[in-house]
């Protein structure tokens, strides 16, 4: 790749993103970040072009390596790290609308890393005008295929899903899934409506990052939906507690759980502590919260969340390293009035946000999450007080992560469902999430 000590372009940290996710099949925000931190002298707005190339390639990956293939002579010569520059070469011609001569010069510019003779820099000139020339009657095929076809070819969805969209949902609504995720989502903003009100936020917001645009959904006054934002993790906002980076969908969960102040609260599988920070916002800092996530990293990043959104000592927090399915000294000196269970799952509501999964999530992951979330709301049941309340909630549209879990607790427990939603991004332009609500009853 070259040396590291001069300070990549852009299309440069793209690349180098790309190929460390194809390698290690990690999470694309993850990656990207590690490459930005390292990268800090990157201006703001070739930060922001190298996010877009990234996501732009994984989110139409199928699609695009579907034009370089019928516009090369002998695509199967493309392939490693050539393949990845003419992915960025092809985003930016079809998804950017940047001229040829623009996407051909950067292309022969990160070719010199593994071509310092330009031996190919004929080849990629000829794949990229023929590209400019035929892109468009490209997709207008790839789009009157079946929907099967162009569900898994034009919108670059697994077969094995897409087969699955078509059954539950139909050729029509499943297309219309498909064309969502296919767009860069919003980053949605949680704000704390103790110090807060959404239009005083937004107003504050839009003096931080004047290319902001924010949405301030209906019936969500807790929420803003921004677009061009850049870097909303950080400054004053966001280091005061007063913003917290969360999806809508995600916000729902604690939202319906609607912990009150005074209560003893379980949050069974805690991540990074942002629904737990919810949930003590949401309970006015009074009350006793448990934390639980067996990541102790992960715990460490849930106590700075408490941290700079001011924890007050009327607010009990215990965070505890433990497998929530074990009896735990912590856990367990009596039990919850309410328990928040956002269950591990496969993440496939994500696949707006987390592109990636689209090449690494497998049919089985299925069968493999639907043993834990039993095993997990089968330990939490015992943990609730008569007349509690447990939420359980995944990032998945899935059937048999989410009604089919329902149906199945029912039938082991003692429990009344009394609310379930979907969030979808075709409905409600969010990534996918399931949650359910019950209470503890009488056996």
């Amino acid at each position: 790749m070259g040396s590291h000590s001069k300070l990549p372009s852009a299309r440069m940290l793209a690349l180098r993103v790309l190929r460390e996710i194809k390698r290690r099949e990690g999470f694309s925000n993850k990656v990207l970040s590690r490459h930005l931190e390292r990268n800090t002298q990157l201006s703001m707005r070739d930060r922001g072009f190298a996010t877009s190339l990234v996501y732009a390639v994984l989110r139409n990956q199928t699609r695009i390596d579907t034009i370089i293939d019928r516009c090369a002579r002998r695509p199967r010569k493309i392939k490693g790290e050539l393949r990845e520059i003419l992915r960025l070469a092809t985003v930016e011609l079809v998804e950017m609308d940047h001229p040829l001569r623009v996407a051909a010069a950067e292309a022969n510019k990160l070719l010199g890393t593994i071509d310092p003779q330009g031996a190919l820099r004929s080849l990629i000139t000829a794949v990229l005008v023929a590209i400019d020339r035929s892109h468009t009657a490209i997709d207008a095929s790839l789009e009157a295929a079946s929907t099967l076809d162009a569900l898994e070819i034009r919108w670059s969805i697994p077969r094995w899903l897409a087969g699955r969209w078509i059954k539950t949902l139909g050729a029509e609504r499943a297309l219309n899934r498909a064309r969502v995720v296919s767009c860069p989502p919003s980053i949605d903003l949680r704000i704390d409506l103790r110090r807060n009100n959404a239009v005083e936020l937004a107003c504050q917001l839009r003096t931080h990052h004047p290319n902001i645009s924010i949405v301030l959904p209906p019936d969500q006054p807790q929420c803003l939906r921004t677009r061009g934002g850049s870097d909303l993790f950080y400054g004053p906002l966001h280091e005061e507690g007063r913003i917290s980076v969360q999806s809508l969908g995600s916000q729902q969960a604690a939202l319906a759980l609607a912990p009150k102040p005074g209560q003893r609260v379980l949050d069974g599988c805690a991540g990074m502590g942002t629904k737990t920070l919810q949930l003590a916002e949401l309970m006015d800092f009074r009350g006793t919260i448990v934390a639980v996530e067996p990541n102790e990293e992960r715990l460490s990043c849930l106590e700075e969340h408490l941290y700079r959104a001011g924890a007050q000592p009327t607010l009990r927090l215990a965070t505890v390293a433990a497998d929530l399915q074990r009896r735990s000294p912590v856990l367990d000196p009596e039990p919850f009035d309410a328990i928040l269970l956002d269950a591990p799952c496969t993440g496939l509501g994500n696949l707006g946000r987390h592109p990636e999964m689209r090449f690494t999530a497998q049919y089985s992951d299925i069968a493999a999450c639907v043993a834990v979330q039993d095993s997990l709301i089968d330990a939490c049941v015992p943990r609730i007080i008569l007349g509690g309340r447990l939420l359980y909630a995944v990032c998945s549209l899935e059937p048999e992560e989410g009604l089919q879990r329902a149906e199945a607790a029912l039938k082991r427990h003692p429990l009344r469902l009394d609310r379930e939603e979907h969030w979808t991004p075709e409905a409600n332009g969010c990534d996918g999430f399931y949650l359910a609500l019950f209470t503890k009853i009488d056996a």
